[in-house]
């Protein structure tokens, strides 16, 4: 009676706080989590083991649950001999048995293992574009926030101190991600902290930003290959400002901003047009090894990302994977294995409604996370633009 009355008077509070709870007992001790039914999952997956002496089946125990509409965290302790391995292996059979979409796995503390179960999909509508802070200082440039995660938080993602890696096919939302992180930044571009430097081969993606890029646009690749060069040695030169002062690294400032060379189509300019790929490739080479320290940042955006065709792939740290078309692209993005441990990008839906969802990679447990960008609209950018020239949302 008391959580009937509690839901039917303030709806609100009983979704934050008490369904969760409910949720959770419901699906462990009525769900496939306890007793028998567990057992027999763990059975029909071959992760219940025989004591070496007496013969005793050990089944690993369900210690913990925790529910949301779409996803389960059940954190697992592991029997004796048994190791994150044999839960790695045996994902897809476990997302059959239970009939659910995905389940990854990662480490938790020793001796136990967390599995995420996705029921349904956690992304059911579009997040819109997040507001611009209004000062510099209120911008973290090692957390900006692009979106959610499927556990319903923030995704927050560094801009400086690393590079960056998009993989993604036709259509899965490229363009949200790189217009959420200029929003995220964007008094930071105002004040001249942070310098966008942008190659849009396909002449409309980024087209709308030209006024508030002071040149730093190009769309040809003759012209993508003379900004690219510009931005070494733009690099080269705040590294000689630093050698002169004899320091090692140059705190952001307008005399050190942070310059950010955005790549779209990035298989176009290094394998597609080979007049000017050797040269695009080495300068992008020459940034993604030595620009860490002046705070110089490579972001780049391609639809394929087989090594022949981002020859630097390996040179960028930081890497994100929406839909893409291929079972083999999610491993060659994120890193061996990634498919197999969940990141089931290949299987996302073509269609609009999943437009900027993909996969990072969590950089302690290396477990992939399903992410969803922003989605930034026309007016959005107008947005960007007028704030960025004249201080003031549009």
């Amino acid at each position: 009676m008391g959580t009937a009355a509690w839901y039917r008077a303030h709806p609100d509070t009983f979704d934050a706080w008490a369904a969760p709870v409910l949720r959770s007992w419901r699906r462990r001790w009525l769900g496939a989590y306890a007793g028998r039914r567990w057992q027999a999952l763990m059975g029909s997956c071959e992760l219940t083991r025989r004591h070496h002496r007496s013969g005793a089946l050990l089944v690993p125990r369900v210690v913990r649950v925790r529910s949301s509409l779409s996803l389960d965290t059940v954190r697992v302790r592991l029997v004796q001999g048994q190791a994150l391995r044999a839960f790695t292996a045996a994902l897809p059979e476990l997302a059959a048995t239970l009939r659910v979409e995905r389940v990854a796995v990662e480490q938790a503390r020793p001796g136990e293992v967390v599995l995420i179960v996705q029921r349904g999909e956690p992304f059911d509508r579009v997040i819109p574009a997040p507001a611009m802070p209004e000062t510099s200082d209120a911008v973290d440039l090692r957390s900006l926030c692009l979106g959610e995660t499927e556990l319903g938080g923030e995704w927050r993602e560094p801009l400086i101190g690393t590079h960056h890696l998009t993989a993604g096919a036709t259509g899965s939302g490229k363009n949200s991600v790189v217009m959420a992180k200029l929003r995220a930044v964007a008094p930071m571009i105002r004040d001249g902290l942070v310098r966008p430097w942008v190659c849009d081969p396909k002449r409309f993606e980024f087209v709308a930003l030209k006024p508030m890029l002071d040149g730093r646009y190009a769309d040809s690749p003759e012209d993508c290959a003379d900004l690219i060069a510009r931005f070494v040695d733009n690099m080269e030169r705040k590294q000689k400002r630093l050698q002169r002062k004899k320091k090692r690294a140059a705190k952001v400032s307008a005399e050190h901003p942070v310059d950010w060379l955005i790549l779209d189509e990035v298989g176009f300019l290094m394998a597609y047009r080979t007049d000017y790929a050797h040269e695009i490739t080495n300068a992008c080479a020459i940034v993604s090894s030595l620009g860490r320290a002046t705070n110089d940042v490579l972001d780049v955006y391609v639809q394929e990302p087989a090594k022949d065709v981002v020859p630097i792939r390996d040179l960028i740290p930081h890497r994100l994977c929406l839909r893409v078309t291929s079972d083999r692209h999610p491993d060659m993005v994120l890193g061996d294995g990634a498919r197999k441990r969940g990141a089931i990008a290949d299987q996302i839906p073509a269609d609009e409604s999943s437009a900027g969802i993909g996969y990072r990679v969590d950089a302690r447990s290396r477990t992939p996370r399903r992410v969803r960008a922003a989605y930034t609209t026309d007016h959005d950018v107008a947005e960007l633009v007028a704030f960025v020239k004249t201080g003031a949302a549009a």
